[in-house]
């Protein structure tokens, strides 16, 4: 993540952000993740997808990244968005919103309750900030995958029965989109579900993060 916002500047080229992302895991003695690192910028930013091709970021523009540090083929994901340019208070208050999900998410992970009231807890924060969740869940468990895919069982969905239990991982990444101005704003994390609720497997800031 470092990486990436010190190399996030206005004509950049999401190769070269990219390449700096993945040298930063071999560097720590990391593998390969189990699939690939997500990159997204201009149209893009919203897709939330893995797409070929790359472009360099715009003077106003928004770009979104989704990654794992990985070790031993254990995944640690992260999801960020990085506002590129002019400040822009609407996008602002989607993160704001965002993170507020995260946090709720995170407090409804526990050990002993279903799993989808995860989903729930992000659904209501996002709809009381007038917006609408556009999937049909915002995360899922986490173990040592392989190629093609990290994502691992169960999923953060609504009405999902499964129970948390101490030793389960979970990635975490509540959105908030908007088609109309072309603009999304994610903040997920890794969690590890403990005997009393659950921890962090990341450093990593929550703030907003704008680049002139």
């Amino acid at each position: 993540l470092a990486e990436a916002v010190r190399l996030a500047r206005p004509g950049a080229f999401e190769g070269d952000i990219l390449a700096a992302m993945q040298g930063a895991v071999f560097r720590g003695d990391g593998d390969y993740p189990g699939n690939e690192f997500i990159i997204g910028s201009g149209p893009a930013a919203r897709l939330g997808r893995y797409q070929s091709g790359r472009r360099c970021l715009g003077e106003d523009d928004t770009l979104t990244i989704e990654f794992a540090g990985v070790f031993r083929h254990y995944h640690a994901c992260l999801y960020r968005t990085i506002k590129i340019g002019r400040p822009n208070p609407k996008h602002e208050e989607m993160h704001r919103i965002a993170r507020a999900a995260l946090a709720a998410g995170t407090e409804a992970l526990r050990p002993g309750r279903p799993v989808g009231e995860v989903f729930d807890a992000f659904r209501r924060v996002i709809e009381t900030g007038g917006y609408a969740p556009d999937n049909f869940a915002y995360g899922y468990a986490l173990g040592a995958t392989f190629s093609p895919n990290w994502m691992d069982w169960p999923m953060l969905y609504s009405g999902n029965p499964v129970i948390a239990e101490p030793g389960m991982v979970f990635f975490e990444h509540p959105a908030v989109r908007d088609a109309r101005d072309g603009l999304a704003a994610v903040v997920g994390e890794t969690l590890l579900v403990t005997a009393t609720g659950c921890e962090r497997l990341s450093r990593a800031s929550f703030d907003y993060v704008r680049v002139p």
